[in-house]
């Protein structure tokens, strides 16, 4: 079995007003509480991180389900959104995918079937939301663009 490492440094001062800094190997950005929270909201804050790495996470799982079960497609959109609730302390209750698939063919019945089986496929698959299962509701609500 091989495993996998990554890193993060961050820092941080201040309470709910604060700001600081996180950097891994491929991202260096400013972090803060949102503005809608009583924060700074400058850069970007946890919430915004956590459906990112749900967000990128889906949507390569879903092309490389795609690809193995040979459905030509161009490229996928996504859209995600996250319903945070102040229950018992903050709390992700729900993200929701809407990703987009452009097909590069036409869209027909048992082409639809293979989509949605690769959708729930793919959210089964991303290693994010096996991290959040049982904790955080995750719901698809694909939309399937046809090609010529």
């Amino acid at each position: 079995m091989t495993d996998f490492q990554f890193e993060l440094h961050g820092e941080w001062t201040g309470s709910w007003d604060g700001a600081g800094q996180i950097q891994t190997n491929g991202l260096h950005t400013t972090i803060s509480v949102d503005s809608s929270m009583s924060g700074r909201g400058t850069g970007t804050n946890p919430d915004e991180l956590l459906i990112s790495a749900l967000a990128s996470c889906y949507m390569i799982t879903l092309g490389i389900r795609l690809k193995k079960e040979t459905i030509a497609y161009d490229h996928i959109e996504i859209r995600t959104k996250a319903l945070v609730t102040k229950k018992g302390g903050l709390h992700v209750e729900k993200v929701t995918h809407f990703p987009v698939i452009y097909l590069s063919v036409p869209l027909t019945h048992l082409l639809q079937e293979q989509l949605n089986a690769c959708i729930k496929k793919a959210e089964q698959d991303c290693m994010i939301a096996k991290a959040v299962k049982g904790n955080v509701q995750i719901v698809i609500d694909p939309k399937f663009v046809a090609g010529n």
